[in-house]
């Protein structure tokens, strides 16, 4: 029932605004749901999967849970932004079949039109609405919940309709050309070799140079990248129904003890946890819907 998650409010939905001083890094990261992403001021560039959006103010980015993404600040000007994490088993309770406010999230390939840039107003619209689920985040009392849940709604409701009504698709800007055939190799054999050794010989480029091109564009490194993406192929495969041992060998992870430290650090729960929890939330949608 919604009262279960209403009970945990904060544990489902993160709000967080930050401002911080370059130079700093963020790494590749997955998160247990979907997330919402408003720059307001600072030079960034928007990697998702192989993706790049550059971003200015009034820029959102959205990603669901399967999508590895970063931001990669390009100069040592201020950064400033607004995320929004949650859990789309609350959203769930308010589709219909005319209603679907996650349509954005999950009804396009991953890693494509992630970047949505709105006019004047509806960046106006939007930042109101951050305004007043931080003032309530800063100033709890009685009644919180179902405001924060009410301002959550509302901005879910108009990201859908400004993603809907957005008639130009930001498709980002590709990787340099030497990436972009490497990256598409890296998808489609997580569950294979993919060394740095196996990507010289197979590309015809030097391991350095690769290292190099890809920190420069990305701001992290390669092999980050690999192990994300076979986190993200580990869950995918666990909510589809592999066992712990079947995910482990089917992401490409051959050591399954270096696979459950990495998946807990990663995913923050053991393998066998976040297929429970999964198996759960399902559950309750099936019983409930």
């Amino acid at each position: 029932m919604i009262s279960t998650y209403l009970a945990q409010f904060d544990q489902h939905v993160h709000f967080q605004h930050a401002t911080r001083k370059p130079p700093f890094n963020v790494h590749f990261h997955l998160h247990k749901g979907c997330e919402i992403f408003f720059l307001i001021r600072g030079d960034v560039n928007y990697f998702v999967e192989k993706t790049v959006y550059p971003l200015q103010y009034g820029d959102l980015i959205i990603t669901n849970e399967h999508e590895i993404h970063k931001p990669a600040l390009t100069t040592d000007a201020m950064y400033e932004r607004v995320t929004i994490e949650f859990n789309p088993a609350l959203l769930a309770y308010f589709q219909t079949e005319t209603l679907l406010p996650l349509q954005c999230f999950y009804n396009r390939p991953l890693g494509e039109n992630n970047k949505i840039s709105l006019t004047e107003q509806e960046t106006s619209s939007l930042v109101d609405l951050f305004h007043k689920y931080d003032y309530t985040n800063k100033h709890p009392s009685a009644g919180d919940t179902l405001l924060k849940l009410g301002y959550l709604l509302e901005i879910i409701s108009l990201v859908q309709r400004y993603f809907e009504t957005n008639n130009e698709k930001e498709l980002g800007v590709g990787l340099p050309v030497r990436l972009t055939p490497i990256l598409a190799y890296l998808n489609q054999h997580l569950a294979e070799d993919l060394s740095l050794e196996l990507l010289e010989k197979k590309f015809y480029i030097s391991r350095y140079h690769l290292s190099r091109l890809f920190k420069k564009h990305t701001g992290s490194t390669i092999h980050e990248y690999i192990v994300y993406k076979r986190i993200a192929l580990a869950k995918k495969l666990l909510k589809d129904g592999a066992n712990v041992t079947e995910a482990c060998l089917g992401s490409g992870f051959n050591d399954y003890t270096g696979f459950l430290r990495m998946f807990k650090k990663k995913a923050g729960v053991l393998p066998k946890h976040y297929a429970k929890q999964v198996s759960i939330q399902e559950s309750r949608q099936m019983r409930e819907s």
